[in-house]
């Protein structure tokens, strides 16, 4: 673990306008640099840095964050590969703490195996292309496959000979030893003697990249016809290599689908290589494992949108048909294409040119919803039962959106599909959430929020009385100027007026106590409640620990808020001699009026509140009622009167 002394010296050193500017031409523009954004096609730039800041904002595409989330997003690398990168660039070393013996021998072994696979891909790769074996066989069987050559280059297939110990010898007389070399997988020992014997013999080798390119596991495929040996052999899980977190062509595809804001799903190896050799380079494979939660967030990393490619193999359709259900529960957008009967990606690439393979995928790809209901609901024919149990494994699925919005369209969607009643779909999906939402949490009681509207109740129209964008532009102005000094006058006991010196933030947490107002808006009432704390402390806070902060949406709302699309133009003074007040030119009647018009948004809620309660009030509270609404619409005009608005009633 990196020492955070060592991670701060880099994030200090680490100037946004350098970083960014190696990937992204900048142009100045008045206290911020401007360029076309690198996450998005654009013609019109978009993408501010904010040097004093320390951040880049997208206006476009609404990416942000610092030097560090900078690299993590556009090179793909992780949280400390780029802070070893920024490390590298400024010349700073990178010292990490003091780690206990177990935490040392598992990062020894982990880096040990790391040289391990690495050491094998190129002896592999060697016995490719130099040895007569590996080209009369290895190599042979590549071709016949129809990969090009430099497509077995780029994806550094290999081969293992027929002789038994070849590896085992070659690697222990290079100095590796025999113990790790069975845990990464290239060797075992024979119960008779314990002499080693090379697990991948005789065939041809497919090295499983991880993010960084290096080689963590393989996937070796047999050249014999023997029906009694395993096709496809794989690297057992260690320390380097969790299959369940690693997807098969991710290094080579990852730019492609953040470029393309999509990713091709297939199941093996050849699918991807045949796929990325027609030009679909956004192609990843489970590799030949059931898709798993952590590979649907590692996609999910890059793409918001999967389009999982199936064979004509209506049996194994029907069985991948979890796999759309996990990708759905992580929020995703999913697609289907199917092949003609017969054919998978490997073939359907290989018999057709690149563009025909284009047009398949774009022409034939389908909703989830779509391609679900055809796929079980021909099965279920006439048969009512069938149909109804279809049905609820499609309402299941549909269960699984996180977003009600897009759930709701999948209802409608759902009701056309399948010629039901929307009404029956919300009850039935309905009963699905209260299930899954007991099941998680325990309990009998649904948030209303959790379920969809029921269609068959009368649905009223309610004004948004929200404080939302009120709290908002308070946290703004906390996080922007809450370390500034101010004056502030007030009167002494005496009745003698006074001024004296105060902070922004101390003003604001003065204004806002007086009437005991916390934010509504959890993340805004969060980051206020830790700015407060943390100035009670004697801690002076600046925009920058929000900025960096470790927990995303604090960091994301942040850049946010201190991020202005626009800059005053200097013309407005030098040309046309007028002066334009700044906000930061007028700090404390810009807050007190910040807090005034949330206060009178509040008093605005409270009538409405107590409005609703007249409605249902006996002739005893009728009359306080009306006495507290007629005190809230006096204290509210005064409001209105202090921040220029008009009250009408």
């Amino acid at each position: 673990m990196i020492a955070p002394h060592a991670i701060q010296e880099v994030k200090e050193a680490a100037r946004v306008e350098e970083v960014v500017g190696e990937f992204v031409a900048l142009k100045r523009k008045g206290s911020r640099y401007l360029g076309l954004c690198p996450f998005h096609n654009e013609k019109t730039p978009s993408f501010n840095v904010t040097p004093n800041l320390g951040i880049y904002k997208c206006f476009g595409c609404g990416e942000a964050g610092d030097s560090i989330t900078f690299l993590t997003k556009h090179e793909h690398l992780s949280y400390v590969e780029a802070l070893k990168w920024l490390a590298k660039r400024y010349n700073i070393d990178l010292p990490e703490e003091e780690q206990t013996p177990e935490q040392e021998i598992a990062q020894s072994e982990r880096e040990s195996l790391s040289v391990i696979q690495q050491w094998a891909m190129n002896w592999s790769v060697e016995q490719l292309w130099e040895t007569d074996e590996g080209k009369r066989i290895g190599l042979s069987y590549f071709r016949e496959r129809g990969f090009s050559d430099a497509t077995i280059k780029e994806f550094q297939l290999g081969y293992v000979p027929e002789q038994g110990n070849a590896f085992a010898y070659a690697a222990q007389a290079n100095g590796f030893n025999a113990e790790l070399l069975a845990k990464a997988g290239w060797i075992k020992r024979r119960e008779s003697d314990g002499s080693p014997w090379d697990f991948f013999q005789g065939r041809v080798t497919f090295p499983i990249h991880g993010l960084s390119g290096s080689p963590i596991g393989f996937g070796a495929r047999t050249l014999k016809s023997d029906k009694k040996l395993p096709k496809y052999f794989n690297s057992p899980e260690s320390l380097l290599y969790i299959k369940s977190k690693s997807l098969y062509g991710i290094y080579q595809a990852k730019k492609s689908i953040v470029q393309h804001e999509l990713c091709y799903l297939v199941e093996g190896y050849t699918d991807v290589i045949s796929l990325h050799q027609a030009g679909i380079t956004n192609v990843v494979a489970s590799s030949g494992t059931s898709l798993t939660e952590d590979q649907v967030r590692l996609i999910k990393r890059y793409a918001a949108t999967v389009c999982i490619l199936y064979d004509g193999d209506a049996a194994g359709m029907k069985a991948s048909l979890r796999g759309i259900d996990l990708i759905l529960k992580e929020g995703l957008n999913v697609k289907v294409v199917t092949f003609p009967e017969g054919e998978d990606p490997d073939s359907y690439a290989k018999s057709h040119s690149s563009s025909e393979v284009t047009a398949h995928l774009t022409e034939h790809a389908q909703d989830f919803l779509v391609f679900k209901a055809e796929l079980l609901m021909a099965d279920s024919g006439n048969d009512p039962v069938k149909k109804a149990a279809a049905i609820h494994e499609i309402v299941e699925s549909v269960a699984l959106v996180p977003d009600l919005v897009l759930r709701a369209l999948y209802v409608k969607q759902c009701s056309t599909l399948l010629q039901i009643n929307e009404q029956a779909l919300i009850s039935e999906m309905n009963k699905v959430l209260r299930r899954q939402y007991k099941k998680k949490l325990g309990g009998d009681f649904v948030p209303e929020e959790h379920l969809a509207p029921d269609l068959s109740a009368p649905q009223p129209i309610v004004e948004d009385l929200g404080t939302a964008p009120q709290e908002r532009d308070l946290l703004r102005m906390l996080l922007s100027y809450g370390h500034e000094r101010i004056m502030v006058k007030f009167q002494d006991e005496e009745g003698n007026a006074e001024e004296e010196e105060t902070s922004v933030a101390e003003l604001m947490f003065e204004l806002l106590a007086l009437d005991d107002i916390l934010f509504d808006e959890p993340l805004f009432r969060e980051i206020y409640i830790d700015y407060r704390h943390k100035s009670n402390l004697g801690e002076t806070i600046d925009a920058a620990r929000y900025v960096g902060h470790e927990q995303e949406n604090w960091r994301a709302m942040a850049i946010d808020l201190l991020t202005e699309k626009h800059d005053l133009s200097p013309n407005w003074k030098a040309r046309h001699k007028i002066h334009v007040k700044r906000e930061s030119e007028a700090l404390r009647d810009a807050l007190e009026e910040a807090v005034d018009i949330l206060k009178e948004r509040r008093v605005d809620r409270m009538i409405r509140d107590k409005q609703e309660d007249l409605k249902t009030a006996d002739e005893l509270n009728v009359i306080a009622t009306l006495q507290e609404i007629i005190k809230m619409t006096e204290a509210k005009k005064k409001l209105a009167k202090k921040t220029g608005r008009v009250v009408v009633g």
